[in-house]
């Protein structure tokens, strides 16, 4: 039941709506949410860890929305959540291999 909840959770905090063109950060962060419904549902993860890295995709994914609030996201924007990513994506391996 818990990993029901988590992933829906984190698919939730992750599907945005794609107005501003950005396939690639969308394309990232679905595969990176992936990363941690696995890992939660091969006992990799546990729940408490699995709450922060979704707090995580949380706060990724509020740095997309304010760069496409205003319907262009200008190549700073881009490395700035690339950024995010790639240190969301850090972190997502840690907690899977400790």
């Amino acid at each position: 039941m818990k990993t029901i909840i988590a992933a829906s959770l984190v698919l939730a905090v992750t599907s945005g709506a794609a107005f501003a063109g950005t396939p690639w950060i969308d394309a990232r962060q679905n595969a990176q949410s992936y990363r941690i419904v696995k890992g939660m549902q091969s006992g990799r993860l546990t729940w408490n860890e699995t709450a922060k890295l979704a707090q995580g995709q949380a706060r990724v994914q509020n740095l997309e929305n304010q760069a496409k609030a205003d319907g262009v996201v200008t190549p700073y924007e881009r490395a700035r959540i690339h950024t995010a990513q790639s240190i969301q994506s850090a972190r997502i391996f840690i907690k899977k291999h400790n």
